[in-house]
């Protein structure tokens, strides 16, 4: 009675397991043609790519046109147009910087209209190893456009162990504006410091050697050794004209704070350098420049678009000791000059910044025939200049910037009032800017 009442399920359960397997056999079967698809596939691609070397070189035959690229991003190519209009109420011929004799670029730009300093920029990554970079000036130099070479040189990118070596023109990483483009400063004009001792920016040409070095925070050090051609360097020694020792330390304090220290010492030994555009008077000796500078920045939320602020203050102070020399005179010289700038940038809205800035500078010249001091345009009555700076920028988008700036200007006895309304703008590839 048993057997005939279970004969039905087990006819039942026989004939459930024969349909899984005829479902799993179809699935496997299914399966194992779209695997075979895709093999088909995969040897047809194959196969398409190792014809490619042939067609190229039947192509490369081909004689190619003059003006087809290989590729249209390398190299990278930027152009910054920075264009001012200047007003002061002296005249800017008759600047001065009261303890400094002023060079190059040192003084006021032109009043008026004028191009300002715009820019472009060529750079490429030349192999695995190497990228280059080269950087074009062009400057209004007394209602005259001239071209300069601001830095050209080729660096590492493929060494180990956190080392980098550069070679070529550049600014020297001597305090924490000097590396950085004119176009990135927070203000139209220099700090009174890089007027005196720079004429507004030192440029190294020669070699730069980094070292990263593996800790929790930033750590870097470095060194650099040049020509000794640009001022306040002048002639050389076996080759070598000056050299900098550099390190500087920053790191993040939680998610809205970040901090950098820098610290640089360069040295000079010139010979018959002129002092500025002084004249006939030239200087021997040695010449050493300490700097120091601290920044912080703080970013509401971690988001520097839409509410920031940054602080940065640097300090530089020059030794020089020689003798002064003009035609059959000369004197023993020991001159002291010193200063700082800090500013503080606040960004209240994605699209508004404000900004303060003071400058204040000192100088102690002593030399044993003073009549060589004021031949130089050395001011030694130790008067200390001093600038405030007020400005306020307009930012449409990430590539345009609209500024005016108002300086109460107080580098001589006599001070002077300035105004700037500068644009910037930004056309074609530009990477990001560094801290």
């Amino acid at each position: 009675m048993i057997a005939v009442l279970f004969a039905p399920v087990s006819a039942f359960c026989t004939e459930e397991l024969s349909a899984l397997k005829a479902e799993i056999e179809n699935l496997r079967n299914e399966y194992e043609q779209r695997i075979k698809e895709l093999e088909d596939r995969l040897a047809e691609m194959e196969a398409a790519t190792r014809e490619v070397p042939a067609e190229t070189a039947t192509v490369g035959t081909i004689p190619a046109p003059v003006t087809k690229t290989t590729n249209s991003f390398n190299p990278a190519i930027s152009l910054i147009l920075n264009g001012q209009y200047n007003h002061y109420t002296r005249p800017a011929s008759e600047y001065t910087l009261s303890g400094f004799a002023l060079q190059g670029e040192g003084g006021l730009a032109r009043e008026g209209f004028s191009l300002g300093e715009s820019e472009m920029t060529l750079s490429a990554s030349i192999d695995p190893l190497f990228f280059g970079q080269v950087t074009m000036a062009l400057a209004d130099e007394g209602g005259i456009t001239e071209v300069n070479i601001e830095e050209a040189f080729i660096e590492t990118i493929g060494l180990n162990n956190g080392v980098t070596v550069r070679a070529g023109r550049f600014y020297s990483p001597i305090g924490y504006l000097n590396e950085k483009h004119v176009h990135t400063w927070n203000f139209s004009d220099a700090p009174l410091i890089y007027r005196g001792l720079f004429g507004d920016q030192l440029i190294n040409d020669g070699l730069k050697i980094s070292y990263l070095l593996p800790t929790d925070i930033l750590f870097e050090v470095g060194a650099t050794v040049g020509s000794g051609s640009h001022y306040p360097g002048s002639g050389e020694h076996s080759g070598i004209g000056d050299w900098l020792l550099y390190a500087r330390a920053g790191g993040d304090i939680g998610i809205e704070d970040s901090w950098q220290l820098g610290l640089a010492h360069w040295r000079a030994n010139p010979e018959d350098r002129s002092f500025g555009n002084s004249g006939d008077v030239v200087f021997n000796g040695s010449s050493d420049i300490t700097s120091l500078s601290l920044v912080y920045k703080w970013a509401a939320n971690g988001n520097i678009r839409d509410h920031s602020f940054t602080l940065q203050n640097e300090y530089f102070y020059q030794h020089e000791s020689g003798t002064l020399d003009e035609g059959n005179r000369s004197s023993a010289y020991d001159g002291k000059q010193y200063g700082s700038t800090i500013e503080g940038i606040y960004q209240f809205s994605p699209r508004w910044r404000t900004g303060f800035r003071y400058d204040w500078l000192g100088s102690r010249h002593h030399a044993t025939d003073l009549q060589l001091l004021r031949n130089a345009a050395l001011d030694f009555s130790e008067f200390h200049p001093q600038r405030y700076s007020l400005m306020l920028e307009w930012l449409p988008s990430e590539f345009s910037r609209l500024r005016l700036q108002l300086n109460e200007d107080k580098s001589s006895h006599l001070s002077n009032t300035e105004l700037f309304l500068q644009y910037t703008v930004s056309l074609g590839s530009h990477g990001a800017h560094a801290y």
